[in-house]
This record gives structure tokens, C-alpha cells and sequence, in this order.
């Protein structure tokens, strides 16, 4: 218990500091799109946020994996370069009961990622969607921030509010330009005092109530511009984009893709199981992998380790694909790459002792005998 408990230690300390290193890289670069959105007009600030947090079970799934596998080549990797294995061995624990001792905190890893992947993930992926498209519903004109000017993605039309009052969320000093699009010379400039959104109650519509301001029309380069004041005046905003969640099945429930009942649906499901399945293996690989020569240095096989992880998560996604397409079987097809690459990590931890089998000369089988 002194050595699982020293083992355990070592181990779950670097898979948290790896696992923590890779959600930062992750979600930072997401983080950077989804602020770019946000300076696009497409986004609220607030709402990042809650959006990051929800997506966070989407990369945990996959990055908790990574972390054990890097966490065991690490880890293992310190304690062969500095002899604590060999000392460990000295005492009688075979490499037989290093796998036991890794493959306990790799089991309770697998049922995390299980859960995460089964239950936690459709549903915070279905959160951030609903979240994503109801902006996606509304106007550019009702993610505006103010003290910022806001252009469209075509530069057709640019916005500015000074303030908003925070009592009645009513927007003060507005500043809208539009150019045609059929003719781009053509400036329609609209300036008012105060404004708010209103929906219509009957139709639904929802219009841009501008107060108290005043409206010009002309050429750019022409000095003679329309001039009209108004007191009251509505703009009609386009109409929102119906939600689109239908059919994303990375949105669905472990219920709701078995009934389905697709191809792809199937490939979804298949590929929830097939996540935590993968610790185990790749945790199994990791201990053989994890071994080296102190003269060789701890980073030696690092490189070579992470490429065939990345080789043994490609195929799955792959596998995946295929299935939704309809061109593998959709039961078996995943557990073959499972099956495939424990043979491959039986043989790798066999293979030193068959080779000293297979190369025994006569003589030495003499002496043993």
C-alpha cells in the first residue's frame, strides 16, 4: 500500500499539471474566437463566459486521456532516470504489479471520461449551442456595447451608442450608418437622443425605436444631403434565424441516439463507449513506454509516445467517420482499434522476454537446464 500510494501521488500530481496545461492551451485559443466574436458584434462579452464554461466538458473528455498517458511517461519516466524503479524492482514489485498499481487510477480516470462523455458533455454541449444560437437570433444592433463602434461582417453598416442606461436599458446617443448595397455611394445616416427595442405583440417583429433625432440621406462626395427630424422612429429588424440543433447529435442524450437509430447517431454512441475504453490501453501502453535508460534522458521517447497516441486516436475518429458514412460496421469496427492496439501494448511489454527466448543460444539453454 506504501508503494501504490507513492505511485498514485506521483501520478495524479503530473496528470492535473498536464491535464491544467492543456485546458489553458485549448481554451485559450477558443477563448480567442469566441472574442473575436465578440468584437464582431456577434457575441455578448457576458456571454463567453458561460459558453467556455460549457464547453469545458467537451475538451475534458479527450485532454483527460492525454493527461494520464503523459502523466505516466513523465512521472515513470523521472523515477527510471533517477533509479527509483530499479530500486523498486530490487525490492520485488515486477513490472506485472506496476500495471496493477497504474491501472487503478487509469480505471477511475475511465469512468470520469465516461461520465463526462455519456451524460456531462451532451448536455452542456446542448447549453452552449441553445446560448451560441439565440445570439445568432438576434440583430447585430442588439449585441451593441456601448462607447464602441460596431460594423457588420460586410461593412455595410456601422454603429455607435454612447451609453446605456442601466434603470430603463434604453440606449442613449445613438449613431447608425448604412450604405446601399446596390449602390455604396449612397449614405443614409440616422442620429437620435435615446432608443430601445420592442417586439410586436401580434406579428412578433422586432423594430429598433429611435427618439428625438435625425435622418440624412445623400452621396458621398455630394454636399446636398436630406435632412428629416423625427421624433419617432422605428426600424424594423430582420427577422431571427430559427435555432439549429436538430440533428447535431453531439447535442443528443445516450437515450435519444439509440432511438434515432442513424448511422451517424450509432457512430456517436459508439464513439461515447469506445473514450473510456481507450484510458486503460493507452494507460497499459504508457508503463512499457515509460521506460528508459538513464543515459538516454527522460525525453527520449516522448515524442515517439505522443505520436502513437495521436495514431490510436486518429483511427478512432476515423473509424467514426466511416461509420456514419455507412462504409464500416458500426459495432465492431471501433473495438477492432481497441483490440488492435492492446495486442500491440501485449507484445511490446512480452516482447524483451520472448526476444531473450527466441536469441538463447544451446549453451545457454545447457546451463539452464
Amino acid at each position: 500500500m506504501i508503494i501504490y500510494r507513492y505511485l498514485s501521488r506521483q501520478l495524479l500530481v503530473t496528470t492535473l499539471a498536464v491535464t491544467g496545461v492543456l485546458v489553458l492551451i485549448l481554451m485559450g485559443g477558443r477563448f480567442i474566437k469566441y472574442l473575436g466574436g465578440a468584437a464582431d458584434g456577434v457575441l455578448t462579452g457576458a456571454l463567453i463566459f458561460w459558453v467556455m464554461l460549457y464547453k469545458l466538458p467537451g475538451f475534458l473528455e479527450l485532454i483527460l486521456p492525454l493527461g494520464l498517458f503523459l502523466g505516466i511517461l513523465l512521472s515513470y519516466g523521472r523515477m527510471y532516470l533517477e533509479n527509483e524503479m530499479v530500486v523498486l524492482e530490487a525490492c520485488g514489485m515486477s513490472r506485472g504489479a506496476l500495471v496493477k498499481h497504474t491501472l487503478m487510477p487509469a480505471l477511475c480516470t475511465a469512468l470520469i471520461v465516461g461520465f463526462i462523455a455519456n451524460y456531462v458533455s451532451p448536455l452542456c454541449n446542448t447549453k452552449a449551442q441553445t446560448m451560441l444560437d439565440e445570439q445568432k437570433r438576434k440583430s447585430a444592433l442588439e449585441l451593441l456595447s456601448p462607447g464602441q463602434f460596431h460594423a457588420t461582417r460586410n461593412a455595410m453598416t456601422v454603429t455607435y451608442i454612447e451609453d446605456i442606461d442601466g434603470k430603463h436599458k434604453e440606449m442613449q446617443n445613438l449613431f447608425i450608418v448604412n450604405y446601399n448595397q446596390a449602390n455604396p455611394e449612397k449614405i443614409e445616416i440616422t442620429r437620435a437622443k435615446r432608443g430601445d427595442y420592442q417586439i410586436h405583440e401580434d406579428t412578433g417583429a422586432r423594430y429598433l425605436v429611435m427618439k428625438e433625432g435625425y435622418r440624412f440621406e445623400g452621396s458621398a462626395g455630394m454636399a446636398k444631403f436630406n435632412r428629416t427630424a423625427f421624433d419617432v422612429y422605428q426600424l424594423k429588424l430582420d427577422p431571427p434565424r430559427p435555432l439549429e440543433i436538430e440533428g447535431q447529435y453531439t447535442l443528443m442524450s445516450d437515450a435519444q441516439l439509440v432511438l434515432e437509430g442513424s448511422l451517424a447517431a450509432r457512430a456517436e454512441l459508439q464513439w461515447r463507449m469506445a473514450l473510456p475504453v481507450l484510458v486503460p490501453i493507452i494507460a497499459y501502453l504508457a508503463v512499457i513506454l515509460s521506460k528508459v535508460n538513464p543515459r538516454q534522458g527522460r525525453y527520449m521517447k516522448l515524442l515517439p509516445s505522443i505520436v502513437l497516441y495521436l495514431v490510436y486516436l486518429s483511427l478512432l475518429l476515423a473509424v467514426k467517420n466511416k461509420i456514419a458514412k455507412g462504409k464500416m460496421d458500426p459495432e465492431l469496427s471501433l473495438w477492432a482499434v481497441h483490440i488492435a492496439f492492446f495486442l500491440l501494448a501485449v507484445f511490446m511489454h512480452k516482447w524483451s522476454e520472448w526476444r531473450l527466448r527466441f536469441l538463447r543460444t544451446p549453451k545457454q539453454e545447457l546451463l539452464a537446464s
